[in-house]
C-alpha cells in the first residue's frame, strides 16, 4: 500500500464527512490510526480535539453531541484501545445521541495470528450501535473510492436516524502509515480521482417521517423546470403503494418529463400506463449509441434500486447528469452519485413538487427531449415487433410477452429473478391491464419464490402469474406445497431455458465460449421431469407446444381455482440472440432516434 494512496484514502474519508456536516473529531493517539489522524486535522472546518484516554474521549465526544444534537466522531487505534469506548457508546444509544466510532485496524492478513495490537474489530460494539460498516483496505479504483464516499456519508446520516444513536466504522491500513505526496502517475491519478470526487461533493441525505422539507421541494422543482434533458425513474415499488403511484403520474403529466417505470414499480402495467416511449428506456439504454445520443442532464429517481444494468451505464458514462434520488427507506445508492437522498413518503415528496410545478410549462427542449423519447420507443418496439415475428415458437422472449398479455385485468403479476425481470422489461410495452406487479428485489435471490407467491395469491384473493426460470423452481419445489394453499388461480409459469442463462448476458460467458467444459460452472439445467412434479402434489400441470397453445392454456388456468403449474420450454440462446439483434438495430438508428440537445441561447437560457 503506497504512503499516497493510504493517505488520499483517509482525505477523502475525513473531507467528506465534513462535508457531510460533521464538526467535531475528538482523536486518541496510536500508531495505526495515523493516517486518518492526519486526514482529520488536515480537514477545513473540522474541530479536532485531542485526548490521551479513549474511555474519556468517548463520554467527551458524547457530552459534544448531547448538547448541540449533531453527530460527534470518535477515533482510535487498533485492538483493545477500541473496546474502551463501548460505555460510552452503550450510552450513546440508550440515550440516542448521535455518535460516529471510527477505529483503525489491522489488515486482514495477520488477523488470527497473534499480530501486536490486532484484535477481531468486526462488529465489536455488538447490537449497541445502530449499524457497523467495514472499510476494508484502501483501494485506488473509482468505484472504491465512490464507495467510500457514500458508506461515510450514510454512516454519518444514520447516526441522525431514523434512531439517533452510535455507529461504528472499521478502517484498515497497511504500513507505511504517514501520508505522503504524489510520485508516480498512478498515485497521482489516485490524488486527481480524490479532488474530483470531493469537488463533486458528496451526497446530501434528508429524512422526512410524513412532509418534505419545503427548500428540498424547492430544490427539486427548480431542477426540474431548468432541466433541458430530464428523466423521471421508477424503480420497485411495495405493491400497495398505489397512492405514490398516482403521485407519480401526476408529477410526469406536470412536469412534462418522460417516466420511465420499470416492471417492479407496478406503474407499467397499471390502469395508467408510464409515458408513452418511455417504456421502452430499457431497450434504448441497452444500445451505447442510444445512451450517447440521450445525454441526460437531470434524473429524478424514485423507489427501490432499479434492475437496469443499462441505466447503471447511463450514469457512468454521463457524469454531468444530476441524480436525485427519493426513497421512502434506506439508502438505494450503490454507486454513490445522488446530489440529494431523500428519505421520505413517495407520494408526499411528489404530491409536494406537482404543487411547486403549479405555473410550470415545459419549455421547448424538454418538449422536444420528450417527443424524441417517445418516437425513439415506438421505433425501438416496432423493432422487438420484427425481432418476435420471425422468431420460432421457443423464443424465450415470445413465451415472455404473451404470457404478461394473457394475464385478465387486475391480476397479480410476479415476476421472478435473473433473466424473466429483465426480459418483462425489454420485451413486454407498457399497457393498461390494471395489472399489479409484485418482486423479490430486496437481496434479489431467486429462492422461494414459489412459496412466496403462494403466499401474495392467497391474501389477495385475485388471479395471479408467477413467471420463473427452472432453476428458481428447483430452488423451490417445496414451496408447490405451499401453493395447494391457494383459492383463487395461481398460475406457476416456469420458463425452461436450459437453467441458468442469465450468465450468457454477462461477461463470464466469454471465458465458458473459449472453454465449453466449464460452462457447467454457470449453466445449470435442472434437468426436471417437472411432468411429475405437478401430480406429486397434485397440482394440474401442462406443457404447451406453441405460443396459442401457451395462451389458451394460461386462459383456462386463470379460469381454475387454485394453482396450475404450466411448462414452457424454450430456446437456450433465443433471448441473448434477441437482445443483441435489437440493440444492433438500435444502434444503427441512434443518431436519428435521439439527438444531443443543442446548447441553448443567451435568450433561451435567460427565458429559464
Amino acid at each position: 500500500m503506497s504512503q499516497t494512496l493510504v493517505g488520499e484514502w483517509s482525505r477523502l474519508l475525513a473531507t467528506s464527512l465534513a462535508q457531510a456536516g460533521l464538526g467535531d473529531a475528538v482523536i486518541c493517539p496510536g500508531s495505526r490510526s495515523t493516517p486518518f489522524a492526519w486526514a482529520l486535522a488536515e480537514t477545513p472546518g473540522l474541530r479536532c480535539h485531542s485526548l490521551i484516554d479513549e474511555r474519556a474521549a468517548g463520554f467527551f465526544a458524547l457530552g459534544l453531541a448531547r448538547v448541540t444534537g449533531r453527530p460527534a466522531l470518535v477515533l482510535s487505534t487498533s485492538g483493545s484501545a477500541a473496546a474502551n469506548f463501548f460505555p460510552a457508546i452503550v450510552e450513546a444509544s440508550l440515550a440516542r445521541v448521535p455518535l460516529l466510532v471510527l477505529t483503525a485496524d489491522r489488515p486482514l492478513e495477520v488477523q488470527g495470528a497473534e499480530a501486536a495490537q490486532t484484535i477481531d474489530q468486526v462488529r465489536l460494539y455488538g447490537d449497541h450501535v445502530r449499524r457497523f460498516f467495514e472499510l476494508g483496505a484502501p483501494e485506488p479504483s473509482s468505484a472504491a473510492l465512490a464507495g467510500l464516499q457514500r458508506t461515510v456519508v450514510q454512516a454519518l446520516a444514520l447516526t441522525r436516524g431514523p434512531e439517533p444513536g452510535p455507529v461504528h466504522l472499521n478502517a484498515r491500513a497497511r504500513k507505511p502509515l504517514e501520508p505522503a505526496l504524489a510520485a508516480t502517475e498512478a498515485e497521482r491519478q489516485v490524488a486527481t480521482a480524490v479532488s474530483v470526487l470531493l469537488e463533486r461533493g458528496v451526497t446530501r441525505v434528508v429524512a422526512a417521517e410524513r412532509t418534505p422539507p419545503p427548500a428540498l421541494v424547492s430544490e427539486l422543482s427548480e431542477a426540474i423546470s431548468h432541466a433541458r434533458r430530464g428523466l423521471i425513474v421508477c424503480g420497485p415499488l411495495p405493491v400497495h403503494a398505489d397512492e405514490a403511484r398516482g403521485a407519480l403520474r401526476a408529477l410526469a403529466e406536470r412536469s412534462g418529463l418522460p417516466l420511465f417505470a420499470e416492471a417492479t414499480s407496478g406503474l407499467r402495467f397499471g390502469a395508467v400506463p408510464s409515458s408513452a416511449g418511455a417504456d421502452a428506456l430499457e431497450l434504448l439504454l441497452r444500445s451505447p449509441a442510444c445512451r450517447t445520443a440521450l445525454a441526460p442532464d437531470l434524473i429524478l429517481r424514485f423507489g427501490g434500486t432499479p434492475t437496469s444494468g443499462a441505466l447503471e451505464a447511463l450514469l457512468a458514462e454521463h457524469p454531468s447528469a444530476a441524480l436525485h434520488v427519493v426513497a421512502e427507506h434506506g439508502h438505494p445508492d450503490p454507486l454513490g452519485r445522488a446530489r440529494t437522498l431523500t428519505q421520505a413518503p413517495l407520494a408526499a415528496v411528489a404530491a409536494g413538487l406537482v404543487s411547486a410545478l403549479a405555473r410550470h410549462a415545459p419549455t421547448l427542449e424538454q418538449k422536444a427531449f420528450a417527443q424524441g423519447i417517445s418516437a425513439a420507443g415506438a421505433r425501438a418496439w416496432e423493432a422487438v415487433g420484427r425481432v418476435l415475428e420471425s422468431e420460432p415458437a421457443g423464443s424465450e422472449p415470445r413465451v415472455v410477452r404473451a404470457a404478461v398479455e394473457s394475464m385478465p385485468a387486475g391480476a397479480l403479476l410476479i415476476v421472478g429473478n435473473s433473466l424473466p425481470v429483465r426480459l418483462v422489461d425489454a420485451f413486454v410495452p407498457a399497457g393498461a391491464r390494471g395489472l399489479h406487479v409484485a418482486s423479490q428485489r430486496g437481496a434479489n435471490g431467486i429462492d422461494g419464490l414459489v412459496a412466496g407467491a403462494a403466499g401474495s395469491a392467497l391474501a389477495t384473493g385475485q388471479p395471479t402469474l408467477l413467471l420463473l426460470g427452472d432453476v428458481s423452481l428447483a430452488h423451490d419445489l417445496g414451496g408447490l406445497a405451499a401453493a395447494r394453499l391457494a383459492k383463487s388461480p395461481l398460475v406457476v409459469l416456469v420458463v425452461d431455458n436450459g437453467g441458468g442463462r442469465i450468465f450468457d448476458h454477462l461477461p463470464v460467458a466469454k471465458l465458458y465460449a473459449d472453454r465449453p467444459e466449464r460452462a457447467a460452472l454457470w449453466l445449470t439445467p435442472p434437468d426436471l421431469a417437472l411432468e411429475h412434479a405437478g401430480p406429486l402434489f397434485g397440482i394440474p400441470y401442462a406443457a404447451p407446444a406453441s405460443i396459442d397453445d401457451l395462451c389458451a392454456t394460461l386462459r383456462r388456468a386463470f379460469e381454475h381455482p387454485g394453482a396450475t403449474l404450466v411448462h414452457a420450454r424454450v430456446s437456450a440462446e433465443s433471448a441473448r440472440s434477441a437482445l443483441q439483434t435489437i440493440q444492433a438495430e438500435l444502434d444503427r438508428e441512434a443518431p436519428s432516434l435521439l439527438a444531443p440537445a443543442s446548447s441553448p441561447s443567451p435568450s433561451a437560457s435567460r427565458r429559464r
